[in-house]
This record gives structure tokens, sequence and C-alpha cells, in this order.
């Protein structure tokens, strides 16, 4: 996971999930899949035996074969159910937080509005003002990746930079956090007004 630090009992989930799925697999592999070590995988799954929620199948002294067990079934249900609860949540709290900016933005006046930076932001800025009716308008894209010039996202025209003063636009929102920086020197050099310019990660 790229954000959240696996959690006890994410790494629980993930290891009934692997097994279920994988009866033959090696602490090697489980290792790998919840980022533990092996001392710590072993923990795990002693936990998980003595909970009846796996048996261990000795084949030989070195082959191992695992097998869930239905209560480790019910157990990896209730965990995805939980882990997909939280996660929903979490994104419930993330579009009520640009839902705000959105708000606040076209409540300066801001209604047709350039995205700059044309990567997952965006995608999800564009993904709710269409969903939940928003009175702004997206008049176009920019980024400054050749490779995605030319290309839509949602149906939203993606321009390199040479074209915003041709855009009719009311402000222009930098959706990029790694190059806010450098797309503000840019829109510099091409004269845009400061007081255009809306930083999303700055609100």
């Amino acid at each position: 996971m790229n954000f959240f630090d696996p959690t006890s009992r994410y790494k629980e989930m993930a290891l009934l999930e692997h097994i279920e799925k994988y009866e033959q697999t090696t602490q090697k592999e489980m290792s790998n899949k919840i980022e533990a070590s092996l001392s710590m995988v072993n923990t795990y799954l002693d936990k998980l035996e003595s909970n009846n929620l796996i048996v261990r199948e000795y084949k030989s002294t070195k082959v191992v074969h695992y097998h869930i067990t239905p209560e480790g079934i019910k157990r990896k249900n209730y965990l995805q159910i939980t882990y997909i609860k939280e996660l929903m949540n979490l994104y419930i709290k993330g579009q009520d937080s640009v839902s705000h900016f959105l708000q606040t933005i076209k409540d300066k006046g801001f209604k047709k509005i350039l995205l700059y930076g044309a990567g997952e932001v965006a995608e999800i800025i564009l993904d709710i003002i269409n969903s939940q009716n928003i009175n702004i308008e997206v008049i176009g894209l920019i980024d400054d990746n050749t490779s995605k010039q030319g290309h839509t996202i949602k149906g939203i025209q993606i321009y390199d930079n040479s074209y915003i003063n041709e855009l009719n636009h009311d402000g222009l929102v930098i959706t990029s956090y790694a190059f806010e920086e450098e797309i503000i020197s840019k829109l510099k050099k091409l004269n845009y007004k400061k007081n255009k310019i809306i930083k999303y990660f700055d609100i």
C-alpha cells in the first residue's frame, strides 16, 4: 500500500485471503505478501491456527500446506467488510473536502476553470463535479507531459500550456503537488494573471 502502514488486522486479512487462494504457498511468499519478516509470519500463523482459522498440513519436514477453515472464511469475510467500510468512510471524507474546495472557488466567482496537472487530483475533481452537479465547468486540462497532450480525461481535452491564454476561463487550478512551483514559474513566463491562479493544495 502506498499510503497506509498495514495494521495487524490488515495483515491477518491478507494472510487469510492468500491462504484461501494458495494452499501450497510458502512462508517466503506470505512474507512478501504482508511485508513482514519470516518470524513475524510464523507468529501470525501460530495465532491463526490457535484460533482455528487455519490448519497446517505437514507433507514433510520441509513442506507444509495451509488450509483455511470455515471459521477462517467467516473471519476473512468480516475483516474484508470492515476494511471496505473504513475505506468508504475515508473516501467520503475526501469527497467532502474536494466538494468544499469547489464550492469555495465557485463562491469566489470561478465558474469556468482550467486544471493544470492531468493526474489523479484532476480526475477526482472531474468525477465530483459530474456526480454532484456542481455548477463549475472545466474548460480543459493542461499538462506538460507530451504523452498526455491531445488525449482526454472524462471527456476533457488535455492541452500543452501554450493554449492557456486561448481558452476562455475564469481561473486556473494547479492540481499537481510535486510540480506546483515549477508550474507557477511557467505561468509567470506566460504573463498569466496571479489572481487567477488557485493552488488546490493551499485551500
